[in-house]
């Protein structure tokens, strides 16, 4: 088994595409298309991927609006998971923002993504609020939970 500091970063880029849309695909109930996946390409974000030995693992969306980022998507490939390898992303992510001078960071998670809910908490993230109906499958909506991880940048 691979551990989180055998890994490499890289910034998100066009070469990643197929990889990283077969991932969100197999992992997300919603997944989002790879469409998505290129309009991120082409704005101001702070996104990559981690992989090892040539071999994509996981990836991080995030986008940026004056000094907050966005954490719009994060996601291990199923048989990485538990390796360490989603709070790796996330101590970077951490690391990128503070060295830009970003002063927050801001996601959604499923009402019901317990799992997901624990791993931030854990990391430092607190809940600040709820957006009623924001997920959708089908017919079915559910509420996503807001949380917050608040920064200390290098600069100010």
């Amino acid at each position: 088994m691979l551990k989180a500091t055998e890994t490499k970063i890289e910034n998100f880029s066009e070469h990643h595409l197929k990889d990283v849309h077969a991932i969100e695909s197999y992992s997300n109930p919603t997944p989002w298309r790879i469409q998505t996946f290129k309009k991120i390409l082409a704005q101001r974000s702070l996104s990559f991927v981690i992989q090892s030995e040539e071999k994509l693992k996981g990836f991080c969306i995030a986008s940026i609006v004056l000094d907050n980022c966005h954490l719009q998507n994060i996601c291990v490939a199923h048989q990485y998971k538990r390796q360490g390898l989603g709070k790796r992303m996330l101590d970077t992510l951490v690391i990128r923002c503070q060295v830009t001078n970003i002063r927050k960071i801001i996601l959604e998670v499923r009402q019901s993504n317990v799992k997901a809910q624990k791993f931030y908490k854990d990391f430092g993230f607190s809940k600040i609020g709820c957006r009623k109906d924001y997920y959708q499958l089908d017919e079915e909506k559910e509420d996503a939970l807001i949380m917050r991880l608040p920064l200390q940048t290098q600069f100010l």
